[in-house]
């Protein structure tokens, strides 16, 4: 029993010597299981959901987690002065928690909140699509980049995940990432 203790202590400080880590291996156990997250409303109802919950405001982020191995979508409202978060149920709709907080001090949160693109998240959403009829969408986020307005896209196809960068006035991919 302690020639097996010794062994296996051996091996943990060869990996530490090494610079080798067990947690990749964690990373993509997490990363493997969040390509089967299923829901039973869709990231337009969530949005539906958190904009009858703020009254005001636009939609800046919508993203899908996987929280104590339940779906929830996180959804980002900006107005002027306030930035409300939503965290929606996956399955039921309802809301779990929000949250407030002032951004009046923040330019570029501020300067994202008066943006007016002419394409709408769901119109993003469409446009990634169009593209990766197979993916399944896991975030979309509203951008000010290089002066620009954009929206970053997420989505995971089984194992390949995509980055998308999109114009948020006609849709146009500025720029495209896979791994």
């Amino acid at each position: 029993m302690n020639n097996l203790k010794t062994k296996v202590l051996l091996a943990l400080a060869g990996l530490t010597l090494t610079g080798a880590s067990v947690l990749p291996a964690t990373t993509a156990l997490a990363d493997s299981t969040d390509k089967n997250i299923s829901t039973k409303i869709s990231f337009e109802q969530a949005t539906k959901t958190a904009l009858k919950e703020a009254k005001t405001g636009k939609i800046t982020q919508i993203e899908l987690e996987n929280k104590k191995n339940k779906p929830v979508y996180e959804v980002t409202i900006l107005d002027d002065k306030t930035e409300k978060e939503y965290k929606i149920n996956g399955n039921s709709g309802k809301v779990i928690k929000h949250s407030t907080e002032d951004i009046s001090a923040d330019k570029e949160d501020v300067k994202l909140s008066q943006a007016t693109p002419k394409l709408s998240l769901n119109d993003a959403e469409k446009k990634a699509k169009e593209k990766y009829s197979s993916a399944k969408l896991r975030e979309i986020k509203l951008d000010i980049e290089n002066g620009k307005t954009v929206y970053k896209v997420k989505l995971q196809d089984n194992n390949k995940k995509i980055k998308l960068v999109l114009n948020a006035d006609d849709g146009a991919i500025i720029s495209e990432k896979t791994k």
